[in-house]
């Protein structure tokens, strides 16, 4: 079974450890709010300095909030505010473990629209 083991990934390894795994899914649900911010300043031919004008605020506040994780330290209500200022709509909600794997493939359907 070990030239199973060789053949697994790194990633695929360390998915294997249930903390890692807890914190790779976690940080990737902001990874994907992160891209679509990027994926709509780019659309929008604006850079950061362009959102922060629009939101009244510092570009560095724009630049921490987009970088690698910056989203986890910033509150839902600067979240909507820079997805308004994009014209988004940030909607946080829950759903029950239970239905999410029904319920997401949906929703990233609607999102990628």
């Amino acid at each position: 079974m070990k030239g199973n083991e060789k053949s697994k990934g790194l990633l695929a390894r360390k998915m294997e450890d249930s903390a890692y795994r807890k914190r790779h899914e976690e940080s990737y649900e902001l990874f994907k709010l992160e891209v679509q911010f990027l994926n709509a300043l780019e659309k929008k031919h604006w850079t950061y300095a362009d959102l922060a004008k629009v939101m009244h605020t510092q570009k560095s506040g724009i630049s921490r909030d987009l970088k690698g994780g910056g989203l986890k330290f910033a509150s839902m209500a600067r979240i909507a505010k820079m997805a308004e200022a994009l014209g988004l709509k940030f909607f946080p909600f829950c759903v029950a473990e239970k239905k999410a794997k029904q319920v997401l493939p949906v929703i990233i359907k609607l999102v990628a629209a």
